[in-house]
């Protein structure tokens, strides 16, 4: 299809999206920037479908969002790119949710017609190190994920005196959907061959910026099957390296190059994932229940100023307890550590079972919490008209 004849769809379904017939599906809306995310709100969507008779829209920015083709006779999906900032501008929700930070710092406003935007996180991390200074400002309603972002957005709030927002226990539903799919998995045979996943972060802290050829170098000789899952990030800005890793990995035994991220089964079967900054270590460790080896890189930070809380970010104070961190110097030491950690994974486990009840809000039942935090408010507002 061409340019135009893209851009005239585009147009179609703007006047369909915003037409008075239209209106009552436009009540609640869903906002997602790449097709990965619907992880995050699928289980929300799903859970609101299933306990309700409303209808809501979801919208993308990406032609390959797995729900543009999810047919649902109460959901209705729209990919909008070069009519985005119009949508955004004219949007008259009473519900607005993202997963998207950063509302009102670039081109994409709220719009005084819209009543609740509400930001569902897609990590467990700290709020004021991997993000922008002002990446949750704009928002109304928090759904946190833990007791952690509660304690810094309202740190933030009173440091800068800046108006409070609702900030809802409700926990973090794709770290569910990880838990729920892992514990259906068949148990492994002891003789089978383990599984190593690396699954590094983008940018300056990405092992595959910093380390990558020792550490497949110390790997390489080992009875394990090594999974390499670069972000997407990278594969899009990075090509060039990207190819020439690819091309690496293929002249390797038991080496496998996995850029299908919206797959999991890799997720599921690993014995122990390595990694570097990502936020994928707490999804995996508290959703399989199994240890994480950190490899120390440069810190991911997009906040100059996030020492001003006093604050030590969760993604810096927990890699201490849900693995272990590995200079790159010591990489020699990977095979002793990782015959440590299958030995000892019981005792991980339990460890593991114990921070989660600590750090993650209404476990298994984040979903149902924040579906029906959205229905009631639906509910009121249809009371008051």
């Amino acid at each position: 299809m061409s340019w135009f004849s893209n851009l005239q769809t585009e147009y179609k379904n703007y006047k369909l999206f915003f037409s008075k017939e239209y209106r009552r599906h436009r009540s609640l809306v869903f906002y997602s920037e790449r097709d990965i995310y619907f992880q995050t709100f699928a289980p929300f969507i799903g859970e609101i479908l299933q306990d309700s008779d409303i209808s809501c829209s979801y919208i993308t920015s990406d032609p390959n969002d797995p729900l543009l083709l999810r047919h649902h006779e109460r959901l209705y999906p729209f990919f909008f790119k070069h009519f985005l900032k119009s949508v955004f501008d004219k949007m008259d929700a009473q519900i607005f949710v993202f997963t998207m930070p950063d509302l009102n710092t670039y081109h994409l406003k709220k719009s005084p017609h819209t009543q609740e935007y509400i930001y569902l996180f897609h990590a467990f991390s700290s709020t004021h190190l991997q993000y922008n200074e002002h990446a949750f400002d704009a928002y109304d309603t928090i759904f946190c994920v833990g007791p952690h972002h509660v304690r810094e957005i309202q740190k933030r709030e009173n440091l800068y005196h800046l108006p409070h927002k609702k900030l809802l226990p409700i926990g973090y539903p794709r770290m569910d959907v990880v838990y729920q799919a892992f514990r259906q998995r068949p148990c492994k045979h002891d003789k089978e061959v383990r599984k190593i996943l690396i699954a590094p972060t983008w940018g300056v802290a990405s092992l595959l910026k910093n380390g990558i050829e020792l550490l497949i170098e110390v790997l390489a000789p080992l009875n394990y099957t090594i999974v390499l899952r670069p972000h997407p990030e990278f594969l899009k800005r990075c090509p060039r390296q990207a190819s020439h890793l690819q091309h690496k990995i293929a002249s390797l035994a038991h080496f496998i190059w996995e850029d299908r991220l919206l797959s999991e089964e890799n997720l599921y079967d690993a014995d122990v994932l390595i990694t570097d900054r990502s936020g994928i270590a707490f999804e995996y460790a508290f959703g399989t229940e199994r240890p994480v080896i950190f490899m120390e890189t440069p810190l991911k930070k997009h906040n100059s100023r996030w020492q001003d809380l006093q604050i030590e970010p969760m993604e810096i104070a927990l890699r201490r307890e849900i693995g272990i961190e590995v200079p790159l110097a010591q990489c020699s030491t990977l095979p002793y550590l990782l015959d440590d950690l299958l030995i000892r994974r019981e005792e991980w486990r339990q460890r593991l079972c114990t921070l989660r009840e600590q750090h993650v809000f209404n476990w298994s039942q984040s979903a149902h919490q924040g579906a029906a935090y959205i229905l009631n408010q639906l509910k009121k507002t249809l009371q008051n008209f």
